[in-house]
């Protein structure tokens, strides 16, 4: 069975900003985890965590069709290979679980709810470029995607 990742929205903001000082390291991740079978996840809340700082890049650069850009850079995530889009639990119980999941690992509550996410859907490996995640996966909860890969397309260029 492959491996599941869930994808944070600073790598996929990165990945689709070539702006970013990650942008390379965003490439190469998602390259590695194509290159090597994951199965990709993200949710809705990710979605909305990627299209908010997306609209505002878009803007600040002064793009004439922010919106049409917006749904293109959306397109392209969706595009990934092996992507699904899951949700958290909808148990009334499992939303109490935020707020020890915040507690546990001193998260703040939107990150405790990937964790939800992540944790009920089986998922063992998360792609993040944030520090914030750092007790989980000290303590094994979660296992971080090798961030050293280097791509093959991006070796020969």
């Amino acid at each position: 069975m492959p491996n599941k990742c869930y994808l944070d929205a600073n790598v996929l903001i990165c990945f689709k900003n070539e702006d970013s000082q990650l942008f390379g390291r965003a490439v190469d991740l998602l390259q590695y985890l194509v290159d090597t079978g994951y199965m990709l996840y993200i949710s809705p809340l990710v979605i909305d965590e990627f299209l908010y700082p997306m609209k505002f890049v878009l803007e600040i650069k002064k793009e004439k069709d922010t919106i049409s850009l917006l749904k293109k850079s959306l397109e392209d995530i969706l595009k990934l290979p092996k992507l699904k889009i899951i949700n958290p639990p909808e148990d009334l119980s499992s939303q109490l679980k935020v707020i020890s999941l915040m507690k546990k690992f001193n998260l703040q509550p939107r990150d405790a709810y990937h964790l939800l996410t992540m944790l009920s859907n089986k998922i063992e490996y998360f792609a993040t470029f944030d520090k914030d995640f750092e007790i989980v996966f000290e303590k094994g909860i979660l296992k971080r995607v090798n961030p050293n890969y280097t791509s093959k397309a991006r070796n020969s260029t």
